[in-house]
């Protein structure tokens, strides 16, 4: 088995994201870690999710990660030692979305089938034998996201009527972009604090009610050729004159097709020609970017 990854930190002071390949095991992961707005760093989660499915242990794939749950809670009661964990706003937790598989063989010693955990924006794919593709997990995020995402992009819409984007200098775009999106913090945090809940989305944050929203099953791997872990930072971008129906699997393909390594440096180029987020709207210019390629 062929196992390339990407792992390279966007514009934060440090990767948040992470991921795991536990050879041992045969466990891989991608884990996408988010900072609360205001509050406890996103790298918090991540990593002790990563603990636990690294370490070694006779626990399944998904107990794993309940167990990583469990001591995420533990830990973000004792950053907040005056105050209990169900007091601390959603939007302030240190979460983490996750996709996570377990290669299990069969007497042989060949791959027969995957065991596999999901939440938030980290997704699965597999590439079959006959190059067609098969998104296993659903972007819950993306839908709350799209919703400050468009709010931000009418305002530049707006400056455009009377300023035209080519006429300001970088350092106006920057104040621009940051005062839009400083607009849309109430927004921001409404819709994180939908977090595990039925009008939001699952997501690993040391709650209880977190486990009730990972998704998680049993794949046979037939005829499957490639195994792909992807977090949200290696999603290809929209135009926003030219709207995709699915980057997805427009990003899932690319990987497939050219490896991590061409799909990543597609989209730096992407977001280094647009810093202010104006042509391919996004919430910032450069996220974590963390995957996993297996090559049955």
């Amino acid at each position: 088995m062929k196992i390339s990854t990407v792992y390279t930190k966007g514009i934060g002071e440090r990767n948040e994201d992470a991921i795991v390949v536990n050879k041992g095991e045969d466990i891989f992961a991608v884990i996408d870690g988010a900072t609360g707005l205001g509050g406890l760093s996103g790298a918090i989660a991540a990593n002790i999710i990563k603990e636990s499915l690294e370490q070694e242990s006779d626990l399944s794939l998904l107990e794993r990660v309940k167990d990583g749950n469990t001591k995420l809670h533990q830990a973000v009661e004792q950053q907040y030692k005056d105050i209990s964990f169900e007091e601390i706003p959603k939007y302030k937790r240190s979460s983490c979305g996750i996709s996570a598989i377990q290669i299990h063989r069969d007497s042989k010693g060949n791959p027969a089938f995957l065991e596999y955990v999901s939440a938030g924006d980290c997704m699965l794919f597999l590439q079959f034998s006959d190059d067609s593709i098969r998104q296993v997990t659903y972007d819950h995020l993306d839908r709350l996201d799209l919703t400050a995402i468009s709010k931000i992009e009418a305002k530049w819409r707006k400056l455009e009527e009377t300023e035209p984007i080519e006429t300001l200098s970088p350092e106006k775009i920057k104040q621009k972009q940051t005062e839009f999106r400083q607009e849309e913090e109430e927004l921001l945090r409404s819709n994180r604090n939908k977090l595990n809940t039925y009008e939001g989305y699952g997501i690993i944050d040391g709650d209880e009610d977190a486990i009730e929203f990972l998704e998680s099953g049993k794949i046979p791997l037939i005829a499957v050729k490639q195994i792909l872990l992807l977090s949200d930072g290696l999603k290809v971008h929209d135009h926003r004159n030219y709207p995709s129906k699915n980057t997805w699997i427009q990003s899932a393909d690319k990987a497939f097709a050219n490896g991590l390594e061409a799909l990543e440096q597609e989209i730096i180029e992407t977001e280094t020609e647009d810093p202010a987020c104006i042509y391919y709207p996004r919430l910032k210019q450069h996220d974590d970017k963390s995957g996993v390629l297996l090559t049955l």
